[in-house]
């Protein structure tokens, strides 16, 4: 009971304001950029990458129908040759990764 009346008071609420924020911001992107600050990386997407990939893989909260552009934006991070290398290198070190908090 205690952790579902903190999930609707507390994190839906927050969850909602700040991927809504992030949805905006990928619409207005400058120059109709594919990232928040534009049409290239950048160190505010590689410091984002982590929180929206381990959401995303939580499942619920962080989907497609609710947030096609941050989906959309999150699908890319995953396809950057530099996100590809430091998940192959973890997975060599751990034998595995998981996104999953």
């Amino acid at each position: 009971m205690v952790a579902s009346k903190i999930s609707s008071f507390f994190l839906e609420p927050n969850f909602k304001t700040h991927f809504g924020f992030l949805e905006d911001q990928l619409k207005t992107s400058p120059g109709g950029g594919k990232y928040l600050c534009g049409k290239n990386l950048t160190a505010a997407d590689i410091l984002m990458s982590f929180p929206l990939i381990a959401a995303k893989s939580r499942g619920g909260f962080l989907t497609a129908e609710k947030y096609p552009l941050l989906a959309k934006y999150i699908d890319a991070l995953e396809q950057e040759e530099g996100y590809k290398k430091a998940m192959g290198r973890i997975v060599e070190l751990e034998g595995t990764f998981s996104a999953v908090l």
